[in-house]
């Protein structure tokens, strides 16, 4: 309401508006780490931050979540430099700079000192749109810009922004796909190089399209981790794993099952409870399942991991570490995870029959 009175004012007296979208950056793995009441702590913080980076008669406001908005009206469109940009356009990058001033100092919350970063999207009437909706649009599809291109600036919106409109339009597919369980999973066989038996299946969790195609994780995984929607896929790929475990064991196929965690589901509460409690309750031995995690999410703070992965190994879940070769793992380390399987990155294997210095690699992991 208060943007569309801003916006009747400007169009009379030929002013400035900005819309500023704000949003932390890696929020949830602060609710993730410290809870949710910490969480609640850094909100209030950052809100005050923001009211104090702004005028008074700007309006700073939450819509929900960790994400922010800053109405910025009556702004003087002459611009303050002859010849140069305006000065609605001016005041926008002027906050967005204030804020990230104010940030460079850390929040002290639960007893602990976080610094953050937050990513800023502008957008500018008369510029980038003429009505509330397209200036709200408009600063979300440029914060999602600024996001891509590293934690902690800010984008002015423009015409040509077109992945970011694609991201916004997939932000919102995503959480009707959430919401409707519109996933599939397909499950790539695990052979007995030996014997030439399949004894297991890697599933694989795709995203069927309208027209008969299908989003690959790597295009939407790191958007649901953002959006705070991992956990709910997570927890459908765990029941439809039992589901269709139960029907390979009617008709008298007993098969060994892995599944990937992403980096930001490895941070969960009660992990182990959310991956063993259906799987205890559908019937199969939690030996049968193999939980997967990428070489470079198990170094990134190890420590930690390794209390999470003994949770997870107490239960009589298998693990196994994926990508291995392509992160920092130290051996040392290494040695004192329970992990049972090394998953060798197909950079390695891909060229081992006819790269020698691939094959000795390779032989030597598996020795390993």
């Amino acid at each position: 309401e208060l943007l569309g009175l801003a916006l009747a004012r400007a169009k009379r007296h030929e002013l400035g508006v900005v819309v500023v979208t704000v949003d932390l950056d890696d929020f949830k793995l602060v609710n993730d780490s410290l809870g949710h009441e910490v969480g609640d702590q850094l909100l209030v913080r950052f809100a005050q931050r923001l009211g104090e980076a702004t005028r008074e008669t700007d309006l700073v406001a939450r819509p929900g979540g960790d994400e922010f908005l800053l109405l910025l009206a009556d702004l003087d469109r002459t611009s303050p430099i002859p010849g140069g940009r305006e000065g609605a356009s001016v005041a926008a990058e002027s906050v967005a700079l204030r804020i990230q001033e104010s940030l460079r100092t850390p929040f002290t919350v639960g007893g602990t000192e976080l610094y953050v970063t937050a990513s800023l999207g502008i957008s500018l009437y008369p510029e980038d749109a003429i009505d509330a909706a397209g200036l709200l649009k408009n600063s979300e599809t440029a914060m999602f810009r600024s996001k891509r291109s590293g934690p902690g600036g800010y984008v002015l919106h423009s015409v040509d922004d077109a992945d970011s409109t694609v991201r916004l339009s997939l932000s919102t597919r995503l959480r009707r796909a959430v919401e409707q369980e519109q996933w599939m999973l397909h499950y790539q066989p695990l052979v007995d190089l030996e014997t030439a038996e399949m004894f297991g299946v890697e599933a694989l969790i795709r995203w069927p399209e309208p027209n008969g195609g299908l989003v690959q994780p790597g295009e939407f995984i790191p958007l649901a981790e953002e959006m705070g929607l991992i956990e709910s896929i997570g927890a459908w790929v765990v029941e439809e794993i039992c589901r269709q475990d139960a029907v390979w064991r009617a008709e008298g196929l007993e098969l060994d099952v892995s599944f990937n965690l992403s980096p930001r589901q490895l941070w969960q509460e009660d992990l182990a409870d959310r991956i063993v409690t259906p799987i205890l309750g559908s019937g199969i031995d939690p030996s049968r399942v193999t939980v997967e995690i990428t070489e470079s999410t198990a170094m990134t703070n190890p420590d930690r991991t390794l209390g999470i992965l003994h949770g997870l190994h107490a239960r009589g879940l298998r693990l196994a570490i994926d990508d291995f070769g392509t992160g920092y793992s130290s051996l040392a380390r290494l040695r004192y995870m329970p992990v049972d399987v090394l998953k060798i990155d197909r950079s390695f294997v891909r060229e081992m029959d006819r790269d020698p210095q691939n094959a000795s690699m390779v032989s030597a992991m598996v020795a390993l």
